[in-house]
């Protein structure tokens, strides 16, 4: 027999627990979800950049092709930074960027404060 719902039998019992096991389950994700941005915020404060804790959890998590599909793109960008005279390391990149802050004329907005 149908009840007023449209459902018979035990299809109301049955849709309630597998809508209360959603439920229980997106519940359990959010938690996660904010322990994630605990990680996150206490991984700023120590001096830890996101991006780069994300690529080493990503890049742990892969298989061996992965990796080394990711590694040889990144020996690839060396090569091609080379050819077109970008820095290839962190020192001579920080030089360049010295140098060039050196030479740029003070925006107005920063000549105004004084």
């Amino acid at each position: 027999m149908v009840g007023d719902d449209g459902m018979g039998g035990n299809a109301e019992a049955d849709l309630k627990w597998r809508v209360d096991r959603r439920i229980e389950k997106l519940d359990a994700v959010a938690e996660l979800l904010g322990e994630i941005k605990d990680y996150k915020a206490e991984d700023k404060q120590d001096g830890f950049t996101e991006a780069a804790i994300m690529d080493a959890v990503k890049l742990k998590r892969a298989d061996a092709d992965k990796v080394l599909a990711t590694l040889t793109l990144e020996a690839e960008k060396g090569v091609y930074r080379r050819a077109v005279g970008l820095p290839t390391d962190l020192a001579t990149a920080q030089r360049n960027a010295a140098e060039e802050a050196e030479t740029v004329p003070e925006s107005k907005s920063k000549r105004g404060r004084s």
